[in-house]
């Protein structure tokens, strides 16, 4: 009787667990038959879609998120100029505030790049110029690190015991500079022994800026001596010293001129200095932002690259010109009469064929009729000497191919 009433009871609970559940599954198909139909009922207009967004191709050279922020800052005393990349325009603002504090009297320029997609770029400062002594180094060093970017010390102490020389060989942005001229073998003896001097001297990236495939071309013909004196003034003048129209001569005997920029940066013979005022035992260097060249290189570096391109032509074995080679030669003239600084030397050469003697001799009747032409142009007959030097300066020696003993036989030009 007990376990019947137990058994009663029992089935009882499960009828109600069941209708309760199969009464729950029933409310919950009707949501979703209900979200479905709801869904299946509503009209999708193509006109409210959002438009896709095009996929654009990202070009090679401007995909810079991973490529290096390098920022080279010049530093002296007295001014400060910042240039490279950044990657952000409060990179830029802290590093002018920065700058603006450490030279608050000075002068802070800069030229920056800002790169896009490099926001998590390793930022590299590369400090170079001069400091007075370790606590100015120690104190510009602290305000840039302070940024939390990577810092590079390439700065020097100011004066020292060092010649300028000495001091352009250990400042970072003068080593190509010294290095062009260490390598030409022009640096030993170029200084009188005894005497001050003030230098210009380039920055690296005007020498970088420089055609170096054209002067490499023309090494023989350029007189890098002349282009190193053609930067250094005997005496000491310092940045105050230079004014508006004064005129310096060089060790190279041309002379440079002094201006004043609008924004009061001085220009000099169409440089502008970048820094200023840094010394030696024996004179004062100024960074110049481009290289200088004596006029009277400057024409023989472009009369010999119009002949380069465009040789004068003779009749064979003979000094008759070609008629091809009269409009070029007309251009000679123009530019001897547009730069009257200087003389010309005409230097007429041959290839290899034929005697040493015949050779030299239809040179030099070949460069007579050269210079004969710019005369009957108006080129003044005092300015231009002829001279022919047969085989004895091969540009390609041996000579192995008919083009070889083409480029021996030629005509070029030395200002003097």
């Amino acid at each position: 009787m007990g376990s019947n009433r137990i058994r009663a009871l029992l089935v009882f609970s499960f009828g109600v667990v069941a209708a309760i559940t199969g009464l729950l599954a029933w409310q919950n198909y009707e949501k979703v038959e209900t979200s479905e139909a709801s869904f299946l009922e509503t009209e999708v207009s193509m006109e409210e879609s959002p438009d896709p967004i095009p996929l654009v191709p990202v070009e090679a050279e401007t995909f810079s998120q991973n490529a290096p922020v390098i920022i080279n800052i010049s530093y002296t005393p007295e001014s400060i100029s910042l240039d490279g990349t950044v990657n952000s325009e409060p990179l830029a603002e802290a590093l002018l505030l920065a700058s603006e504090q450490l030279v608050p009297e000075g002068d802070v320029s800069e030229d920056f790049e800002f790169l896009t997609g490099a926001e998590f770029a390793v930022v590299q400062l590369i400090i170079s110029g001069e400091v007075i002594d370790e606590e100015e180094r120690s104190r510009v060093l602290t305000k840039f690190l302070s940024l939390g970017v990577n810092v590079t010390d390439q700065m020097i102490i100011r004066g020292s015991d060092r010649t300028v020389f000495e001091v352009i060989r250990d400042t970072p942005e003068l080593s190509q500079v010294y290095d062009f001229f260490e390598a030409a073998g022009v640096l030993e003896g170029l200084l009188p022994q005894g005497q001050t001097f003030t230098v210009f001297a380039p920055s690296n990236s005007a020498v970088e800026a420089l055609d170096i495939a054209a002067l490499q071309e023309f090494a023989e013909l350029l007189q890098l001596n002349e282009i190193l004196q053609f930067h250094v003034v005997p005496e000491i003048f310092e940045s105050e010293d230079l004014g508006e129209g004064m005129e310096l001569t060089t060790l190279q005997g041309e002379t440079l001129t002094i201006a004043q920029s609008e924004d009061g940066l001085t220009v000099v013979s169409g440089g502008t200095v970048l820094s200023s005022d840094i010394e030696g035992i024996d004179g004062v260097i100024h960074v110049i932002d481009t290289v200088l060249i004596p006029g009277t290189i400057q024409t023989e570096i472009e009369l010999n690259q119009i002949v380069y391109f465009d040789p004068i032509l003779f009749a064979v074995g003979s000094p008759y010109l070609a008629d091809s080679s009269e409009p070029i030669l007309e251009q000679i003239a123009t530019i001897l009469i547009n730069n009257p600084e200087g003389n010309l030397e005409i230097q007429g050469h041959t290839d290899t064929d034929g005697g040493d003697e015949v050779n030299l001799t239809l040179s030099q009747n070949r460069a007579d009729t050269v210079r004969d032409f710019l005369i009957s142009q108006g080129v003044e007959p005092e300015r231009i000497s002829a001279v022919g030097y047969g085989e004895a300066r091969l540009k390609v020696d041996p000579e192995e191919t008919a083009e070889d003993r083409a480029a021996n036989r030629r005509i070029e030009f030395r200002v003097n």
